[in-house]
């Protein structure tokens, strides 16, 4: 557990440069859960991010949109990493080989034949928890070939699955580069943003400084946004070991582990932000335990280009992005994490959030005072799917100016369970001179609610 010195440390380290961009760079975060024929995030995101062939749209039933001689395609050139996966042999398939479709469950494509119909040169990079001594070495034959893609390659795309993986597969023992994160830092830094790197999901949360795993909501603001740090050689249990492994603890609250420290240090990215369940409760507690200023909760199916040069994310895809800001918020004494004040906005495609001025820009039309709802939303349950998002977008568009979330103690069929007399948690919108809302085609923009956790 960290030491309130060490945190204090921390505090003053980033309040000097945590919005200064480390790099001129883009990267790519995606939310996990993708829809293959999501052009809006692959094509108009991650492809034009690149500036390569910007004139060509792809065929997005084609699964040979590219040449695969790096040296004579127009195309992007995209280096695949698996690491996420369970070892080399799983990465190898899931890049090579679709999965066929099944019951309701459309086919789903293998990496290369995806980043093909959306007009890619994928290459495959082959390190894996199984064989990263060899694979991510800069002294052997197949580290060397690895380094060879990333030096050529336009962007690089970390899949999603177990980010503890893509940590120990590109980070030594003490938290140092292999010669293959070496490159890939290399090229980031001197390459004058020729290279954009994007993560899914668990490779979005690698890109962080200091990632944050596992866990609810509720169990984060139970346990205090108290989290224990993992080493790289802890990856095999990336979570609240304290207890055990079979206690509530482990399974409720989280940890967090070294990053590849891509993303600015003032940001921390979280993913599968409100589609799946609520995390809001989950982010706001990592942003408070890493003292990080701003939250980054990319939704499934939606992808954020950020510009560290511009220092701006934009949103593309088909769902949203919630930003967490907490510059003005204030911890209040109680027995679970409770904090006043933090600033919660939400983009969806075509918006564009500028992180050093906190400026939400949004070609939706303004909402007025005309409001399209008569009564507030009280969530029941703030934590589930969407829920957060519902009461964000209505506060902005309801003539009551506050909605409150209820988050019940969570009760499982099987496991340990919170113990009696454990605190239903609230959250409290609240619309006010600083809150705008914006409506377009069905789609909200929301800037700056003020949210309250107690």
């Amino acid at each position: 557990m960290r030491s309130i010195f060490m945190k204090a440390v921390l505090t003053c380290l980033l309040s000097s440069a945590a919005l200064a961009p480390a790099t001129a760079g883009k990267l790519f975060l995606s939310g996990g859960a993708y829809e293959d024929a999501n052009t809006d995030l692959f094509v108009n995101g991650l492809r034009k991010a690149t500036g390569r062939d910007p004139n060509f749209t792809p065929n997005i039933n084609s699964i040979s949109n590219c040449g695969t001689n790096w040296t004579t395609t127009l195309c992007p050139r995209i280096a695949v990493i698996t690491a996420s996966k369970e070892n080399y042999a799983t990465g190898l398939d899931a890049f090579n080989n679709d999965i066929p479709a099944s019951g309701s469950s459309p086919l789903k494509r293998g990496y290369y034949n995806l980043f093909q119909t959306h007009g890619f040169s994928p290459k495959h990079i082959t390190a894996h928890v199984d064989n990263y001594s060899v694979h991510s070495s800069a002294s052997t034959t197949q580290g060397q070939a690895n380094i060879a893609l990333i030096n050529q390659a336009d962007a690089v795309w970390i899949v999603g699955g177990d980010q503890a993986k893509v940590i120990r597969t590109l980070l030594t023992d003490s938290g140092a580069d292999s010669g293959l994160a070496a490159a890939l830092r290399a090229r980031w830094s001197n390459g004058n943003g020729s290279i954009v790197i994007a993560g899914d999901s668990a490779g979005n949360h690698a890109l962080n400084v200091q990632m944050h795993a596992g866990g609810v909501s509720y169990g984060y603001l139970y346990y205090g946004a108290d989290l224990p740090d993992t080493p790289v050689t802890g990856w095999q249990t990336l979570g609240d070991t304290r207890d055990g492994l079979a206690a509530l603890r482990y399974l409720e609250n989280g940890a967090t582990m070294k990053g590849l420290g891509f993303l600015p240090a003032g940001i921390l990215s979280d993913t599968h932000f409100d589609s799946r369940s609520g995390r809001l409760g989950r982010l706001a507690a990592a942003l408070r335990d890493l003292s990080v200023a701003q939250g980054f909760g990319v939704d499934e199916n939606t992808g954020v280009v950020v510009d560290t040069s511009a220092q701006t994310a934009t949103v593309y895809g088909a769902n949203r992005l919630l930003v967490v800001d907490t510059a003005n918020a204030s911890v209040q004494a109680g027995t679970f994490y409770k904090v006043n004040g933090l600033r919660v906005s939400l983009l969806t495609p075509g918006d564009k959030y500028n992180y050093a001025s906190k400026v939400v820009t949004s070609t939706k039309s303004a909402i007025g005072t005309a409001y399209y709802y008569g009564s507030a939303y009280n969530s029941a349950d703030i934590f589930a799917a969407l829920e957060t998002s519902k009461s964000l977008t209505r506060v902005v568009d309801q003539a009551p100016t506050v909605n409150i979330g209820t988050a019940p103690v969570p009760v499982y069929s099987s496991g340990p369970a919170y113990p009696g007399g454990a605190p239903v948690i609230r959250l409290r919108f609240t619309r006010d001179a600083s809150s705008k809302g914006y409506y377009s085609g069905g789609k909200y923009t929301v800037d700056k609610v003020k949210v309250d956790i107690y």
